[in-house]
């Protein structure tokens, strides 16, 4: 019953502040009420126990405080009192309590409610309770107790000098010895768990293969634990007392002469540990081999080049590393900064990896795994963890090889991209990864640039590392890397566009840029990215797409070239002038709208052996029969102009615009309109020079005319010129401009406005 009034107590405090809170009354469940005749009330602990509350004084949630079933309101101290009079001295409130109190449940029923309430309230603090305690951090305790006297010795065949080259000046980023310490820990859970598999007695079997890290802002360190194979004083000795000596080498070495190999493990050089160094002033190390019957080892130093080592007790199997940071790398006691770098360079160490008693490492490695046992889901959270996006990857290419090459990748093709907003350029998406550990992130030349939009993990064991484990060492590897994985993408694309056209053409329209970009900049793959354009055609309906290899399919036996028109739209190229011969003889034109397609089709020059041109251009015009439709009747007494007429037209024209025009010749690939403008400069061209610096955008040069002979216009402009040279030249200037405007040479169409009201004005008044 009583959980119809209220729903928690939680619940019921919140709104009895509420309400004192904003003057708001409200309706049961939350036990406020207000009548016209009566001052604000508010319920307290039972029914007959109210208070009035001073309408004038404002209340604030910090001066009720947190009200509980069975507490009164009464005042602060150092705050005026809230309390008015009591309910007894007010008459109102006696008739009001009179009435309620027929209406209201028996007291069982009150007593048996608040016991609801009470009951609910200590489940929701247990439950709050259980939550917090979730979320405490558990640190590890330094527990280990000195056995003994320590020895002190010196790093063996090295100086301080050295040391302090490793510790400070070889890495590039201090927070690399975090990923340097968990390579070391998961070599150390790598090695005991091979041991395990070849039946060995270990000690405490039993316990988890794991790495532990430790942040304690309050004392300023930094702890990592592994539970793995340990090390014996000797191993320690020789393992962090020699620099650049690797345990991981000599393990390898040992499991190679038993006919066992691991690709699981990372470590090479025998210098990842000495980054500790980076950010600690003193660094611990406790350890103790999982050898059965072994004892436990501190060993202690401050780089300085000596160290101390001493039987400990209370010492666990595997590794326990402390270390006192620096006052200048507080942040690394810090759980984010941390927790950002494990994500960041080994988030998919094969071992669990826990922050202060939380896991970290929860994304699993799934360029390892087997494609078909990964779930949709399962992509898109590991997309979106690498590429720190929101959207779903349309493609997945999950590839493996091992020769010539060894490679574990995966790479995923986004829904969208920001360079199309203006956002600037993206950087590269693909990170190198050598056994599970982050080399590089955002590796530039793992793949080309013009591929920048693909996010995913490329794993290969192969790869030559410097010192650091930071830089790659063998370019020509890199290359023929960066070769294998671009050859697979193409293929990849390829196949995907002829297995679901729609969904290629879609995804096309969003990344087609990149690929354009390609062509004008990778020579090596231009053909093969080329295969991969799609584009609309004078065969195709608006808006749907064609490819080249389709083009060609459809060429008419004679044809030996692949024609295109760039222009601003479908609707201009089809009325263009450049045009009408092409579409008179039935050839395919390509229409493209882009202004970098100008520069994309002159940096391919051919595809499949068929010289790409431009429609534009007076070649392309006759490399087809030029035969016109017959004239349309007109109202010009000459239909058409002899040679000679023609010829004292063309010097004509070219001495009137003899700052404008270089040559004058007739064509008959023009039916509807008087002029054009051949082998000009790119328009696409001007536009870029113009938008990059206006001041030096170069001037409009002298243009090639072609006009049709047999055009009204030209027929009349050449009676014209003898009869009215002025109305003539003004003409001839406009067919000019016209033919510019065209062909989107017209820098600014506004120059022309004076002449047009010119001849609107002598055509109007004749």
């Amino acid at each position: 019953m009583f959980k119809t009034l209220v729903r928690s107590s939680k619940e019921l405090n919140k709104n009895r502040t509420r309400f004192l809170h904003n003057r708001t009354f409200r309706k049961p469940p939350t036990w406020t009420f207000n009548t016209k005749s009566l001052r604000p009330l508010v319920f307290a602990s039972k029914f007959s126990d109210f208070k009035r509350v001073d309408e004038n004084e404002k209340t604030t949630k910090e001066d009720l405080g947190e009200l509980e079933p069975g507490v009164k309101i009464g005042k602060k101290k150092g705050k005026k009192d809230l309390i008015s009079e009591d309910i007894q001295s007010d008459p109102e409130l006696i008739k009001l309590q009179e009435k309620m109190s027929s209406e209201l449940p028996k007291d069982e029923s009150i007593e048996q409610m608040m016991n609801e309430l009470r009951e609910e309230q200590s489940k929701t603090e247990a439950k709050s309770t259980e939550e917090e305690e979730k979320e405490k951090d558990i640190l590890i305790p330094e527990t280990e107790l000195i056995k003994g006297e320590a020895t002190t010795q010196s790093f063996q065949a090295e100086t301080s000098k050295i040391l302090d080259i490793v510790a400070r000046s070889l890495y590039s980023e201090r927070e690399i010895f975090i990923r340097e310490l968990i390579s070391n820990a998961s070599d150390a859970l790598e090695k005991l768990r091979q041991k395990m598999q070849l039946g060995e007695d270990i000690e405490d079997e039993h316990q988890p293969l794991e790495v532990n890290i430790a942040v304690d802002e309050k004392n300023n360190t930094f702890t990592i634990q592994d539970s793995g194979i340990g090390m014996t004083k000797q191993e320690l000795m020789d393992n962090l007392g020699k620099i650049g000596h690797s345990g991981t080498e000599q393990f390898l070495k040992l499991m190679e002469s038993k006919d066992r190999s691991s690709t699981n493990l990372i470590g090479q050089f025998g210098v990842g540990f000495y980054s500790s160094f980076m950010v600690g002033e003193e660094v611990r190390v406790y350890s103790k081999s999982a050898k059965v019957g072994s004892r436990g080892y501190a060993w202690r130093s401050d780089g300085s080049g000596v160290y101390s080592i001493a039987e400990a007790d209370g010492v666990s199997r595997g590794t326990k590393i402390v270390i006192k940071l620096r006052d200048n790398s507080v942040e690394f006691a810090k759980k984010q900064t941390v927790d950002n770098a494990i994500k960041k360079y080994s988030n998919f160490v094969g071992f669990t990896i826990n922050l202060n008693g939380h896991p970290v490492n929860t994304i699993r490695a799934l360029w390892l795994e087997k494609k078909d046992n990964i779930t949709e889901d399962q992509h898109k959270e590991f997309y979106q963890f690498i590429s720190h996006a929101f959207d779903s990857p349309t493609y997945i290419l999950h590839y493996s090889a091992d020769g010539p090459i060894s490679i574990r990748s995966l790479l995923y093709f986004p829904e969208t991209h920001m360079e199309k907003y203006g956002m600037g350029r993206i950087d590269p998406g693909v990170s190198l990864f050598s056994r599970k550990v982050l080399i590089q992130s955002k590796c530039k030349g793992l793949i080309p640039d013009w591929l920048r939009f693909i996010k995913g993990v490329v794993d290969s064991e192969d790869v030559s590392l410097n010192l650091s484990r930071e830089f790659l060492q063998d370019s020509a590897l890199v290359k023929r890397l960066s070769s294998v994985l671009t050859r697979r993408v193409l293929k990849f694309l390829k196949d995907e566009a002829k297995s679901d056209p729609d969904k290629y053409n879609k995804w096309f329209k969003e990344f087609g840029s990149f690929l354009k970009e390609g062509i004008c900049t990778d020579y090596k793959w231009k053909e093969d990215i080329a295969a991969l354009l799609r584009l609309e055609s004078s065969k195709t309906p608006a808006g749907e797409l064609t490819s080249l290899d389709d083009y060609i399919s459809r060429m008419k036996e004679t044809q030996k070239e692949i024609y295109f028109l760039v222009i601003a739209s479908r609707e201009f190229a089809e009325t263009s002038p450049y045009f009408e011969a092409f579409k008179a003889k039935d050839i395919e034109v390509l229409f493209l709208y882009a202004t970098v397609d100008d520069f994309v089709m002159s940096n391919l020059g051919e595809y499949q052996s068929k010289k790409l041109s431009t429609i534009e251009s007076a070649s392309a015009a006759e490399s087809i029969e030029a035969t016109q439709e017959p004239t349309p009747p007109s109202d010009v007494e000459n239909a058409e102009m002899s040679e000679q007429e023609f010829q004292d037209f063309a010097n004509w024209m070219k001495e009137t615009l003899s700052e404008r025009v270089t040559t004058i010749t007739k064509t008959s690939r023009l039916s509807t309109s008087p002029a054009i403008v051949i082998d000009h400069e790119s328009a696409s061209f001007r536009r870029m020079m113009k938008f990059v610096d206006p001041s030096r955008a170069p001037k409009l040069p002298k243009q090639q005319i072609q006009v049709n002979p047999k055009h009204p216009i030209i027929l009349l402009l050449n009676k014209s010129r003898k009869e009215n040279p002025d109305l003539a030249k003004d003409v001839a200037e406009q067919v000019v401009d016209n033919a510019l405007i065209q062909a989107g040479l017209l820098d600014d169409s506004r120059s022309m406005i004076p002449r047009l009201n010119k001849l609107l004005e002598k055509a109007l008044g004749s």
